[in-house]
């Protein structure tokens, strides 16, 4: 069923011990990820992931379709670090070379689908892997193993917390993950009742990551009492039914970047079309259980069932499992190594990788020596890069120049030096990516319905939504948000052309739920005059910032979108025809709250017509103090990013010069500013100032638009501690409420008003980070207004 760097460790739990299924319990995935992305969050996001894997598996099938990708059965080189505590070697946690061996036959017999065997199945889904797996003869010092593929280790400890493993254990155990599988076979503490799990492959090995990151504790780690098969083998520190092997099968599944069936949710995606929707994981082995109205197909090893239960992998999940084996790092390399067979006495070959190919200028590659029969000194140059030569065997090189330039790599031992390899234009540095337009947006202009045909799919409707989005990736590290240009397809104003309402353009970090929106980064107000004229017009609107706004997590997504209010205005955003769109970007909040696929929830794929500008260097930006004033009112405009500023038209202007000005129109302008002095990537910016007409005798403004006009909150987005100001002539009580966005009441305070002016603090730090709506009342006069709360 159906985006990069992600840790994902999937587990197997129980209550109390090994021996009953039914005390399986929940896997801790996303708890784990949760941890580790928050540790290195550089890691980015399962959509990063999903997004780049889609993308790769439609260009391996194109590939093998086309002939240009034949094939073969992959030999993966295993190493098992066997952890005990002093144990003789078969006793107990240190156990024996047979059970070791039949381990990797089932493993073997699972991903061969081979006949006569209980990896064996007559489904018509099931599918060879042509994946297989040796135990590797060969140590990293090139020598001939004295148990084949066995590495012994004394942990001087009995069992092992998760976080003694991942932050002790493997990395100071593990050998090289570029050419070995690394399997640690250890009992864990009874704090954890824990069976196995996995590290998630990765999109890329992205620049920021540090390296005692990920890299070394790539691989699987299994409980001893589930490693092994009893149906190859005496080995009675094995009870069922998790005692057949399959629990390192499907740990090994996650290795290779397989969800679990259920997609870890009710019916949710495990992106392999034909494995069918389940509502749950399944216990024991309930053949013909029927949920999400599919028959579960319980017999598949991403699913929770008993170890005899399991014989089937399915042909999208080996499409899956393939392209990871193909294009993602330290998994692509490991069938180079050579590491199955006997050591042939001859010098080393030089090979390597770099994490990345194509860089921003003044950015820093990692490259990787992946060389055969055991170098233990390198000889690197690299044209372009500082440093332009290099002795280290996995060095780090920043480029300050563009351009496309040479990588060569020379290896030696006791037996002899290679040849020099050398990959001419391996590295692009580019200069124009300083600064960017990024959007998802190639199709059709459409404003689509929803599948109930009641409002619009990318603004208002009458499910209620709550905000739509548009996610951007940012593979190359962009630093800074600017600005963005929106297309709308349809606006309406309440109270026509000369409204006051404005609609807010909202920035998200991609640290939400599956990649969803998170944190509220930054907000834009736009009057909808401006939205209602571009559209007459046929034109998008173009915004910038009020500041630069930082990517903080470099080289992790965004969510460019609208929160939108339901007060009778309505706005819509263009998008692209169902089908037209790559992946699934387009995500929407529910009138719960909760935020989905566009694609998930609606069956919809599509992209908005967003463009967000992007840069590793500042941009000129423009903030005001008001968007709305009565004629020679003062509003100030503040200028960012340049060291000189200069201002047109001078109407109404104090100065034309300096990175702030007073203007005082007595008629709607469009004040643009230009900034020099520095290498900036957008050196202007513009804002409309709407003057409202003058008021007559006899139409003196209502006391619900006096109070709309008189009312200000601030600071907003803020910490939780406002001040909200009322200068107007209203007396009496003053109530205050404030609402979450599913309109259920949060804080609600009362006042006595019998001055004009009057400032009231209003304290919400104890609220949750979010949106809400506070309602001011005074008499029987009401305003809403939007705040954030960071």
């Amino acid at each position: 069923m159906n985006r990069f760097y992600l840790f994902f460790l999937s587990c197997l739990f129980l209550f109390s011990g090994i021996s009953d299924a039914q005390d399986l319990q929940r896997c801790s995935t996303m708890e784990m990820d949760s941890l580790l992305r928050a540790k290195y969050p550089q890691l980015g996001t399962l959509q990063d992931f999903e997004g780049f894997l889609q993308q790769k598996i439609f260009e391996q099938d194109q590939l093998r379709k086309s002939g240009r990708v034949t094939a073969e059965v992959l030999t993966i080189p295993i190493v098992v670090h066997v952890v005990h505590n002093g144990e003789t070697v078969g006793q107990g946690r240190n156990i024996s070379a047979a059970q070791v061996r039949a381990q990797i036959e089932t493993l073997n017999e699972d991903f061969r689908r081979q006949p006569g065997t209980p990896g064996f199945n007559n489904d018509t889904r099931g599918a060879d892997i042509e994946i297989e797996f040796c135990l590797t003869r060969l140590n990293p010092q090139g020598q001939n193993m004295a148990e084949q593929g066995i590495n012994r280790v004394n942990g001087n400890r009995a069992t092992w917390t998760r976080n003694d493993i991942e932050n002790t254990l493997k990395p100071s155990t593990i050998w090289d993950p570029d050419k070995y599988f690394n399997v640690w076979v250890l009992d864990f503490a009874s704090s954890e009742s824990l069976v196995g799990y996995a590290q998630f492959p990765a999109q890329s090995d992205l620049p920021g990551i540090p390296g005692n990151s990920p890299r070394n504790t790539d691989g699987v780690v299994i409980r001893y009492q589930s490693f092994g098969n009893t149906l190859k083998g005496t080995f009675p520190n094995m009870p069922a039914p998790y005692n057949q092997g399959r629990t390192l099968t499907h740990e090994v599944g996650h290795w290779m970047g397989l969800r679990h069936i259920w997609g870890d949710g009710n019916c949710a995606n495990d992106f392999c079309a034909d494995t069918p929707p389940q509502a749950s994981e399944s216990r024991g082995c309930p053949i013909g259980r029927v949920s999400c109205g599919n028959t579960n197909m319980v017999q598949n090893y991403m699913d929770y069932s008993d170890d005899a239960c399991m014989n089937i992998f399915t042909n999208d999940q080996k499409s899956r499992m393939r392209t990871v084996m193909a294009v993602s790092p330290r998994r692509s390399t490991l069938m180079q190594s050579n590491l199955c067979g006997t050591f042939v006495a001859n010098p080393p070959q030089p090979n390597f990788r770099a994490e990345t190919q194509q860089v921003l200028l003044g950015g820093s590659v990692r490259f990787f020596d992946l060389s055969t029969n055991f170098p233990n000194r390198w000889y690197w140059t690299f044209e372009g890069g500082n440093p332009s030569t290099s002795t280290q065997q996995n060095p780090t090189v920043t480029y300050n120049q563009a351009g496309r330039f040479r990588v060569t790599l020379l290896v030696a031992n006791s037996l002899g030096t290679s040849d020099t390899l050398k990959r001419e234009a391996y590295i692009e540095v580019l200069s124009s990516g300083q600064c960017a337009d990024k959007t998802n947006f190639s199709g059709t202009r459409t404003v689509i319905r929803d599948t109930s045909g009641r409002g619009y799919v990318s603004g208002h409707n009458g499910r209620g939504v709550l905000a739509v989005s548009e996610y951007f990736d940012n593979p190359l590290g962009y630093t800074t948000l600017s600005g963005a240009t929106l297309r709308f397809g349809r606006a309406f104003a309440r109270e026509g052309t000369n409204t006051e309402a404005i609609v807010n353009v909202t920035v998200w970090n991609a640290r939400g739920f599956q990649g969803g929106p998170g944190a509220i980064l930054e907000v834009k107000e736009v009057p909808l005059r401006t939205i209602l004229s571009d559209i007459a017009n046929n034109r998008a609107t173009t915004l910038t910032f009020d500041r630069p706004v930082p990517l903080t997590l470099a080289g992790l997504g965004f969510h460019i979108g609208l929160e939108l209010a339901y007060a009778g205005d309505t706005v819509a955003l263009a998008t692209t025809r169902d089908g037209e769109a790559l992946n699934g970007t387009s995500w929407e909040q529910a009138a719960n709250g909760e935020w989905d696929l566009i694609l998930r929830r609606l069956g919809l794929n599509i992209a908005h017509d967003i463009t967000a500008q992007v840069g590793m260097k500042p941009s000129v930006q423009l903030s005001t103090s008001a968007l709305f004033v009565n004629p020679g009112e003062s509003v100030t405009l503040q200028a960012r990013g340049a060291s000189i500023y200069t201002w047109s038209p001078s109407t109404g202007l104090n100065t034309t010069l300096g990175p702030q000005v007073i203007a005082r129109p007595n008629q709607t302008l469009t004040y643009s500013v230009k900034g020099t002095g520095v290498d900036v990537c957008g050196d202007s910016a513009a804002a409309t100032i709407y003057v409202r007409s003058v008021q007559v005798l006899g139409n003196e403004p209502t006391a619900e638009t006096l109070l709309s006009r008189t009312t200000q909150i601030s600071p907003n987005p803020s910490d939780g501690y406002l001040q909200i100001d009322l200068n107007n002539s209203l007396r009496g009580p003053v109530a205050i409420t404030v609402y979450t966005m599913s309109g259920v009441r949060a804080v609600q305070r009362t006042f006595q008003k019998n001055t004009d002016e009057v400032r009231y603090p209003l304290d919400i730090r104890g609220l949750s980070g979010g949106t809400f709506l506070v309602e001011i009342a005074v008499g029987e006069d009401k305003i809403r207004k939007r705040i954030v709360k960071y």
